[in-house]
């Protein structure tokens, strides 16, 4: 248990009144009228109030020794996390020339008249290249590469698969430029004879893949006009990622088409389609952007020239993260970079190094230490006197304000030529406020008994959310229980919003993990394999039937069904502890009833049952009455099917 803080005065302000009155029938018996309307009670009570306000202040002082006491051990607040989202960036008209959106373009939220604008700004540089099909190539299963140049030239339609079609079977298209990160439009020169017989047009059974230089990755298909290649159309496409590599003895950047196998009841073709020409172009790119703004070549002042020299960054609190962050000092040859450090503990006299608490902004060169013997030691170089100090490049922001919701980043803040329009495909998610002192409190107990190393399961936990504080979820399991002693799982779950739909906002970045695994694996025990992974996710959807009470608006009481029934099954405010869904609880039917049953203007639940669903290709199972995740598995809400009864 926590050890009790000491009281160091308990007196309250009746207490120093009433003690002030027996005070007066000792000292002055004569003074008999003690009743509030006398001059010399109201004097009484002013005093008590004054000191009162003074046992308060005393009392204060444990708490101030505590913090003080963890400042000494080194122990600083966590820093704010900024969220994440992708950033799509589309352009007017195809053009003739590279586009490029530099790194640092600012993106942002509409202001109003209650809020501020919420910037965005974006991580890498994002070109959005000119491409054509400079070859197209076509392969059957056991076949070779046919070139169709010659047919495209003449104006010939030729078969971009086999005649009758089989799995395996594939058109190559290859582009001047690789288009990495960017919308690709196909625009395809077809019959409307619909040759590629046999296949539901909204549902082709073909793939477009691009080679990223070492395998093929699936491009998203974000509209479909041609309905598999039967007619002439656009198919708009997101390549991921992609390199220019060789094929059949010819070089270009390529994309595939190839026919896979069918699902379920999805139709075949029954004859290859015939096209005439196939032209690209594209019309947009995608980038990932930070909630944060960044601030460049502040200068923060001259040093003072003495060891543990301290200065201010101009703009605070910093985003996680930045432990590459570089300061430069001037000095005869010009700016010379100096490094940051965790601490100054294994730095040398000569050794350029700086340290910076990211919540006060506050930057602290090397101190000099006495050593027992009477000499001294210093830990790092120390700038001289007058030298100019500034930091290249530093990020400011983060918090969960970031966490909006998708399609509302939607001003561009800074003019790019061609660019037409910015928005944001998903909602952004990693965002987290810094640390507060209450918060330091509780974690320092445990850090202190940890030592900064990972023995226990709290510790592995612990030391996780320090080294990644975007995730908001952290669950240790000992590999003895999973059958492989000497292993240690960390499930993760990412700070996400309350109303998340999108799967793959659930999904850790890979960043985020490595970071997080380099961290562990240096204070883990000798032997001891960690994993850092997200935990499988079971979906699930509630069809249901409700009568609505006299009054209600339809479109309102099933909004707010659906939002309920997210919110329940969440995997960080769901359950009904609201600390997120519990691995390996059922969801059954009863649950479900029980939340749509609270919804204002439901009447009652006419019926209702469970539809298991697959997260990642959206496929639904058969109805049933209870989704049973495994021990490390968690239920995700995946589109209700909710319906009133009429």
């Amino acid at each position: 248990m926590t050890l009790p803080a000491p009281n160091l005065d308990d007196r309250g302000f009746q207490d120093l009144v009433d003690e002030a009155k027996r005070m007066v029938q000792l000292r002055n018996p004569e003074w008999t009228d003690h009743n509030v309307s006398d001059p010399g009670v109201t004097l009484i009570e002013t005093f008590a109030y004054l000191v009162d306000q003074l046992i308060y202040r005393l009392n204060r002082v444990p708490d101030l020794h505590y913090v003080k006491f963890l400042d000494l051990l080194g122990e600083r607040m966590i820093p704010p996390a900024a969220a994440i989202a992708p950033v799509e960036f589309w352009l007017s008209i195809d053009q003739d020339v590279d586009v490029e959106v530099p790194r640092g373009t600012e993106v942002s939220t509409i202001r109003n008249s209650t809020d501020m604008a919420t910037i965005f700004t974006t991580m890498d540089d994002l070109v959005i290249t000119t491409i054509e099909v400079e070859r197209i190539l076509t392969k059957s299963t056991d076949g070779p590469f046919v070139a169709q140049d010659e047919a495209r030239s003449r104006n010939v339609e030729f078969e971009i698969f086999s005649t009758e079609p089989v799995v395996g079977d594939a058109m190559y298209l290859g582009l001047t430029q690789p288009a990495g990160h960017c919308f690709v439009r196909l625009e395809v020169r077809a019959d409307d004879s619909y040759e590629g017989v046999g296949v539901d047009p909204k549902r082709p059974p073909i793939v477009i893949e691009s080679w990223d230089g070492q395998q093929w990755i699936t491009a998203n298909v974000l509209r479909d006009d041609t309905g598999g290649f039967n007619r002439p159309g656009n198919i708009d496409i997101f390549v991921p990622r992609h390199a220019r590599s060789s094929i059949g003895g010819m070089t270009s950047a390529w994309l595939r088409v190839q026919v896979i196998e069918t699902v379920g009841d999805q139709p075949a073709y029954t004859r290859a389609p015939g096209i005439y020409e196939v032209r690209a172009t594209t019309i947009g790119g995608l980038v990932e952007a930070q909630h944060c703004e960044p601030i460049e070549d502040d200068i923060i002042g001259p040093c003072a020239g003495t060891p543990g020299d301290r200065l201010q960054l101009s703009r605070f609190p910093l985003i996680a993260g930045q432990d590459n962050l570089l300061a430069e000092v001037s000095g005869i040859e010009g700016w010379e970079p100096w490094t940051r450090v965790e601490s100054f503990a294994d730095s040398g006299p000569d050794d350029r190094h700086f340290t910076i608490d990211e919540v006060s902004g506050e930057l602290r060169f090397g101190p000099i230490v006495r050593l027992p013997e009477g000499g001294v030691r210093a830990y790092g170089a120390t700038p001289p006197a007058g030298a100019m100090v500034r930091v290249p490049r530093y990020l400011v922001g983060g918090g969960v304000e970031g966490n909006v919701d998708e399609g509302t980043l939607t001003v561009l803040r800074s003019s790019i030529p061609f660019v037409s329009r910015v928005s944001n495909p998903q909602s952004a998610s990693g965002g987290m406020d810094a640390e507060t002192i209450d918060d330091v409190k509780e974690r320092a107990a445990i850090t202190v008994r940890t030592q900064m190393r990972a023995v226990t399961v709290r510790d592995y936990e612990l030391l996780t959310t320090l080294a990644a504080p975007s995730l908001a979820r952290v669950t240790c399991i000992d590999g003895t229980a999973l059958e492989r002693p000497g292993h240690v799982l960390i499930q993760v779950v990412p700070s996400v919003p309350d109303d998340v739909r999108d799967f793959e906002l659930l999904q850790p970045r890979k960043s985020v993990l490595r970071h997080a695994r380099e961290f562990i694996d240096e204070r883990r025990p000798l032997g001891a394999t960690v994993h850092i992974e997200p935990p499988r996710y079971l979906g699930a959807a509630v069809a249901a039937r409700i009568a609505l009470a006299p009054g209600a608006v339809r479109e309102v009481v099933l909004e707010q069904a659906d939002r309920d029934l997210r919110r329940f099954m969440h995997p960080l405010i769901g359950g009904y502890a609201g600390t997120g869904w519990p691995y390996g609880r059922a969801l059954l039917v009863g649950d479900a009833h029980a939340v749509i049953q609270r919804v204002p203007g439901v009447a009652y639940v006419d019926l209702i049952r469970l539809v298991p669903v697959d997260v990642v290709t959206g496929a639904r199972g058969e109805p049933i009455d209870k989704v049973q995740p495994g021990p490390r598995e968690l239920v995700f809400c995946v589109g209700n099917e909710l319906e009133t009864v009429e």
